[in-house]
């Protein structure tokens, strides 16, 4: 039995509601109609052109991706760019895309809620909390000690990704800090609650000095890997709350980084 795709938005809106967005974040509808009868969503992490090759193959009527596809403003819609064409077959076969994005990243039971669950952490907490201590970035909570270098080697193999890491190598985590995506801004507020080690993606050189220089480990196990737990996360949820609608997962072809 069908439903609206406003039914499938209201769903994702009740674990992250829309006005936790980041000011300069384009989440919410994308393309298509809130009135569109849904029979079968994908989840993604990102709409690249795969993903909506995939979406028209399998008779997809919605896709609940976390990063906008039209993250900022388009002079004009290029059928020959890349993101044009993506929305020229989006609209030609009816495709709905709504995405759920830094409004995710901070709700209280979102994305960095499931990282801090996956890894395990204990006693955990937002790590930079808003005034109403509801919703913010990040989390932070406490492990059983384990060396820096053997937390990252855990991380490339749970993750299936490639990682890096900033500082001593046998340095005991203890306390962890962890928020997905682009979450290396988050240093000084990670090393402020006496964290060991940040977890995040898009560490860039300067604050891997930064960090090495306050003493804080970081390991940097990409953009991908620290998001894609969304996929899994999010279908599992819509198909609790939609039983007679088909959910597909897309995992291939996301991360455009070869090691």
């Amino acid at each position: 039995m069908s439903v609206s795709a406003d039914t499938c938005i209201r769903l994702m809106e009740a674990i992250a509601p829309p006005e936790y967005a980041l000011a300069w974040d384009n989440s919410g509808l994308q393309v298509g109609s809130r009135t569109a009868a849904v029979d079968k969503i994908m989840v993604a992490l990102t709409v690249t052109e795969n993903a909506a090759d995939r979406a028209i193959a399998d008779g997809i009527d919605l896709i609940i991706a976390h990063h906008p596809l039209i993250f900022r403003p388009l002079p004009s819609i290029d059928t020959d760019l890349p993101i044009g064409r993506i929305i020229k077959k989006l609209l030609q076969n009816e495709i709905v895309v709504y995405a759920c994005h830094t409004n995710l990243d901070r709700a209280q039971f979102g994305l960095n809620y499931w990282l801090a669950e996956s890894l395990q952490l204990r006693s955990h907490k937002i790590l930079e909390p808003e005034p109403n201590q509801e919703l913010g970035l990040g989390r932070i909570g406490y492990h059983d000690p384990v060396p820096l270098r053997d937390l990252a080697a855990r991380l490339k193999e749970k993750w299936q990704t490639q990682v890096r890491y900033v500082g001593e190598p046998h340095k005991q985590c203890r306390k962890i800090a962890v928020c997905g995506g682009s979450g290396s801004d988050l240093i000084h507020t990670a090393w402020s609650q006496q964290a060991d080690v940040l977890i995040t993606g898009d560490l860039d050189y300067h604050t891997a000095l930064d960090a090495e220089a306050l003493g804080l480990a970081v390991i940097d196990a990409g953009h991908f890997a620290t998001e894609k737990i969304m996929i899994g996360r999010v279908a599992s949820y819509l198909r609790t709350k939609l039983p007679t609608v088909t959910v597909v997962e897309l995992w291939e072809g996301e991360d455009p980084f070869r090691y």
